[in-house]
């Protein structure tokens, strides 16, 4: 499980235009988009579990509780394991008491302090960003919802490309 934002200006990572002439790269001038939490399972249907909002305030340590009594009502016969960084959020009394409440059906594993490498969400948000973010501006919010929703919907219904991209056998080389 982790966090990530998407605003509705593009992320453009290199560009080029003839010599001699400058690059011209569409902009909105707007900072708003969107913050995501999501989670995948990534042992065998590689299915993702997401929940947008607005970029205009932090995800809150109340949110967190939210996705996670999402995930154990989306997944009611599975024990969940969850793998999480250590972000204030994560880490906040509200989100341990939480845990606590349902230990029998969510595990939370805290990876060590400055290792997003161990987390294969991060691979997904790479993989998110790259098709969502990279060199595309939205007009305005419900479009970006609408691609996000897009990339998430194509997403859970191609588990091998999923895998391809957070396999946890493949990452952890």
């Amino acid at each position: 499980m982790d966090e990530t934002g998407i605003r509705l200006e593009s992320k453009n990572h290199y560009s080029w235009s003839p010599k001699g002439k400058p690059t011209i790269i569409e902009q909105n001038g707007c900072k708003k988009g969107l913050n995501i939490i999501g989670a995948t399972e990534i042992s065998k249907d590689f299915s993702m579990f997401t929940k947008a909002y607005s970029s205009v305030n932090s995800i809150t340590a109340q949110e967190i509780v939210y996705f996670l009594q999402g995930l154990i009502e989306a997944y009611p016969n599975k024990t969940l394991m969850v793998i999480l960084d250590n972000a204030r959020t994560h880490t906040a009394q509200i989100v341990q008491d939480f845990a606590a409440l349902h230990e029998d059906k969510l595990h939370l594993i805290f990876q060590p302090p400055y290792s997003p490498q161990l987390n294969p969400q991060e691979n997904i948000w790479k993989w998110f960003k790259d098709e969502c973010a990279q060199s595309n501006t939205y007009k305005n919010e419900k479009e970006l919802q609408r691609r996000t929703d897009e990339f998430f919907s194509h997403a859970n219904s191609h588990p091998q490309e999923v895998k391809s991209h957070a396999w946890a056998r493949s990452f952890y080389k």
